[in-house]
């Protein structure tokens, strides 16, 4: 991660999940708050619970396809489609086995994101304290 003071940042292929079997790379772009994503999805992201975002956000589907669950319903989402949402939505994403590449552009954060357990929203370290972190997960 290079850090220009607190109002720039550039982060380049973060893992996220397991470190030996992450479901996500990610390639971020902050400035004042908002931030320009670019995620290359491998695996699906944790599907025991849904969660909401940090931030609203506009997801570009650039290749592949994946599913959005929501308590809503299932929405089959594949490139190229746009898609919005809010940061409160409840969700998680599907994804296949050939993977996904998105690029997605974010608001400034307005909430604190977190997992939805029983109806309670419980904060990503007391989840993934009490659940642990999926390892090797596949979906198909």
């Amino acid at each position: 991660m290079k850090k220009f003071g607190t109002l720039f940042q550039i982060r380049w292929k973060e893992s996220l999940g397991d470190p030996n079997y992450p479901y996500l790379y990610r390639w971020m772009i902050i400035f004042f708050g908002f931030s320009i994503r670019l995620h290359h999805w491998i695996k699906s992201d944790d599907r025991r619970f849904f969660h909401d975002h940090s931030c609203n956000f506009i997801s570009i589907v650039l290749k592949g396809k994946y599913k959005n669950v929501t308590p809503e319903g299932i929405f089959n989402i594949q490139a190229p489609s746009i898609w919005q949402s809010n940061a409160t939505k409840r969700h998680y994403l599907d994804i296949p086995k050939e993977g996904a590449w998105t690029l997605l552009f974010c608001s400034r954060p307005i909430q604190k994101w977190g997992f939805f357990v029983n109806n309670h929203k419980w904060r990503p370290l007391r989840y993934f304290s009490k659940y642990g972190i999926i390892q090797n997960q596949n979906y198909q």
